[in-house]
């Protein structure tokens, strides 16, 4: 048991598309183990303190606001049960940078037939 935290893009197509062709896809675009911090501020920040392992889904102005966050290092302290504690290693940070960059990056590339959205969800 523990804090379980993954990141999501969704692709949806629209325009021309052939019978049985995909309406969707998913991408795994980055997961966590016990990283209690970076849960507490995208719990805080983009689902009013709410929670309850729901999906918030994150624009491209909250993927910037968490990158600001995380290269600020104002991650706020958080506790829960079994959520162990967040590594603030410098090769941590790297990663959760290189985890929300990637995801912008993808979240914003242009494709007129496609339509796309991020989404974290933390399971405990």
């Amino acid at each position: 048991m523990g804090l379980d935290m993954y990141l999501t893009g969704e692709q949806y197509f629209h325009g021309p598309r052939t019978r049985g062709d995909k309406k969707s896809e998913q991408f795994d675009l980055g997961y966590w183990r016990k990283h209690p911090n970076l849960h507490g501020f995208i719990v805080r920040t983009f689902a009013g303190g709410i929670d309850e392992c729901q999906e918030i889904e994150l624009s491209p102005e909250g993927l910037r606001e968490i990158i600001g966050a995380i290269t600020a290092r104002q991650l706020p302290p958080t506790t829960g049960f079994f959520f162990g504690v967040s590594d603030d290693t410098d090769e941590q940070v790297a990663e959760d940078l290189e985890i929300f960059g990637n995801a912008l990056e993808w979240l914003e590339t242009e494709d007129p037939d496609v339509w796309r959205a991020v989404a974290y969800r933390a399971r405990w």
